[in-house]
């Protein structure tokens, strides 16, 4: 019954990020934001502090939605629209892995969601 509740509530955060933006732009704010919620979620999930690391994640999944959109729609952009994707997917998963109090699996994708960030940005950060 609790893996149940797991799956319907991860299938109704999913279908709730808003994706339908119309043509969704990055700036410094959304950008800036995203690294103070991964370190914020690091932090949490080191403390096993369950509620402020399902918040970071769920925040992180839908702020990499707006991301993932917006180099979706950027001409020459496919490597970073699938790392947007893989760090929304890994954010997900760590809500999963959070609720099931797998903080060391939450921990490993944590760090996993920081390298696919740093990743993206050598190649995609404007000076």
């Amino acid at each position: 019954m609790y893996r149940l509740n797991n799956i319907i509530f991860l299938l109704t955060l999913v279908c709730s990020l808003d994706v339908n933006a119309a043509d969704p732009e990055i700036d410094t704010d959304l950008m800036q934001s995203i690294e103070d919620t991964n370190k914020s979620l690091s932090s949490n999930i080191a403390l096993e502090n369950d509620k402020g690391s399902v918040s970071d994640a769920k925040d992180l999944s839908e702020m990499f939605a707006v991301v993932e959109q917006h180099f979706i729609k950027k001409p020459g952009a496919t490597d970073a629209a699938n790392l947007s994707k893989k760090s929304k997917d890994l954010s997900i998963q760590i809500i999963a892995d959070v609720g099931a109090k797998k903080f060391d699996e939450a921990s490993n994708l944590a760090t996993e969601l920081s390298r696919a960030c740093k990743s993206c940005h050598a190649f995609y950060k404007k000076d």
